[in-house]
């Protein structure tokens, strides 16, 4: 009992607030987020596999308003350890607690349109409780108090709304849903002037966790790539092609997002980090959406011609992914934070975002006049339109690096 009284304030201590950035310190993302990023690949999962099933404009609405509750459950877990986060015996327990509505969630997600709605909600209205306790009892300063007051009020109004949408029939419970989605989502802006006189958000740590979401997203497109090809009885020369084109199209989103977002972190203040946060919403399931048309096609590869829902949705996906990586861009500083001594004109990133949105632009054409493509021809598109901003970003970088060190 003597130990565990002397060690009770190392194990079980009451949260305070991190200020990395302000001390200047580097923060990497820790070895417990990274295990619970584990449950949100299994919900990624799900969710993937879902849109594959149901490659229609009703499955691509579903799909999303699935994949929105799912990433906003992650999004604060996400924040809370961004501000609180303490390597004690209390915080694993409930990060490890946090994960079990996850499983909720991603068991209950091909049929949360249906008999198992309930399921999918009770998991959410869990994961919401287990958040609002969290910040509640995280933290010691007014300003602090005051911050997870704010949350709480708009968190529990959204969890009212769960509530009552186990005992409203459908379609009127998906209407609960939304709204409470939307109040919670709005609730930070509520906090921006709060946040911007606590310390710094971590210019390291945040960066780094999302864009961990971002490569377990793209993942989803590797493992298309190769169960696509794995679903064929026998390899043939046309369908390894296939997989090579799909490996190639997920070489290039990760090119992409590491040249044109990760080492380009967002400008700090609060409105642009809030903003940046949120396009990785649309970002993540753009880039899910399009493991799942690459694993619709390379598995149904003995027929050449591409479905019209599942041409879209690879079309329609990939141009998003350029269009909201351009306007990263946008809240994103000037500097290279990998290199760190280049620095870029209002020309570069001008032409950074203009070649993003031409690519945009040719997706876009390819989904509205390329529906003869087959599938070569659909996936050799979009691995050249996806290397025009990919190449540009490179350019530059090597233009300015070279004359750094000249």
């Amino acid at each position: 009992m003597k130990v565990f009284r002397q060690g009770k304030h190392i194990w079980w201590q009451k949260p305070k607030i991190r200020t990395d950035e302000n001390i200047d310190k580097e923060r990497k993302a820790s070895w417990l987020e990274l295990f619970y990023d584990l449950m949100f690949v299994t919900v990624l999962s799900q969710l993937s596999h879902y849109l594959f099933r149901h490659p229609t404009f009703e499955g691509v609405g579903i799909f999303i308003f699935l994949f929105i509750p799912a990433w906003w459950i992650w999004n604060s877990i996400t924040y809370y350890n961004e501000r609180y986060e303490v390597n004690d015996i209390r915080h694993r327990i409930f990060i490890f607690i946090c994960m079990i509505p996850m499983a909720g969630l991603a068991f209950s997600i091909h049929s949360a349109i249906g008999d198992k709605a309930n399921i999918f909600a009770l998991s959410y209205i869990f994961s919401r409780l287990l958040i609002i306790y969290l910040w509640l009892t995280a933290g010691e300063s007014k300003l602090e108090s005051k911050l997870a007051y704010i949350f709480t009020a708009g968190f529990m109004i959204s969890v009212a709304l769960w509530v009552a949408s186990v005992f409203v029939p459908a379609p009127g419970k998906y209407f609960f849903w939304g709204t409470g989605l939307l109040i919670e989502m709005l609730t930070p802006l509520a906090t921006l002037s709060i946040q911007a006189r606590l310390p710094k958000i971590s210019a390291s740590h945040i960066p780094e966790r999302f864009g961990l979401l971002i490569i377990l997203t793209i993942g989803e497109t590797v493992i298309g790539s190769v169960n696509g090809l794995a679903a064929n009885e026998e390899f043939t020369l046309l369908t390894g092609i296939y997989c090579a084109l799909g490996l190639c199209i997920s070489f290039l989103l990760w090119w992409l997002y590491i040249d044109h977002v990760m080492y380009r972190i967002f400008k700090r203040n609060v409105w642009y980090i809030l903003s940046w946060s949120y396009l990785h919403l649309p970002l993540a399931f753009c880039i899910t959406a399009v493991g799942a048309g690459i694993l619709a096609l390379v598995s149904a590869s003995q027929t050449q011609l591409v479905p019209l829902s599942v041409h879209w949705l690879l079309c329609g996906a990939v141009a998003g992914i350029l269009l909201i990586t351009a306007l990263i861009g946008l809240v994103s500083e000037n500097s290279d934070h990998h290199y760190r001594v280049i620095k870029f004109h209002k020309k570069n990133n001008r032409q950074l975002f203009i070649y993003k949105i031409i690519a945009a632009f040719l997706a876009i054409s390819v989904g509205i006049w390329g529906s003869f493509f087959n599938t070569v021809m659909l996936l050799g598109a979009l691995v050249v339109i996806l290397f025009i901003p990919a190449t540009q970003g490179l350019h530059l970088w090597l233009t300015s690096h070279l004359q750094k060190t000249q």
